[in-house]
């Protein structure tokens, strides 16, 4: 699934504060509705997760994971934050954890 990246700081808050949110163990998502036909993700991992290099592999994880989803619905605007403990996971289980969020949200078809 085609989807755009959200990178600026006004754009993080709007959704902190007008959008829903759900949580497992290992990520909390914010969304909410985006009045386009668009799918925009945004992934904001702390330094107590890991280094740079975690940080990096984690954010690369999600956009493949997303990126492969074809039951996502578009017109959403995404936040992914990973907790600490999510240094561990591999592609297949964030893939379960991505799933067991998006889930809760009836964002897949």
């Amino acid at each position: 699934m085609n989807f755009d990246m959200i990178r600026k700081k006004e754009d993080f808050k709007k959704i902190y504060t007008r959008g829903k949110s759900f949580a497992n163990k290992k990520l909390v998502i914010y969304y909410m509705k985006n009045n386009t036909e668009d799918l925009k993700i945004g992934i904001s991992i702390s330094r107590k997760v890991g280094k740079a290099v975690v940080r990096n592999h984690l954010r690369r994880l999600i956009k493949e994971n997303i990126r492969l989803m074809k039951d996502l619905k578009s017109g959403y605007s995404i936040i992914f934050l990973a907790r600490i403990g999510s240094d561990d996971l591999d592609y297949y289980s964030m893939r379960s954890s991505i799933r067991h969020v998006l889930k809760k949200t009836d964002m897949l078809v």
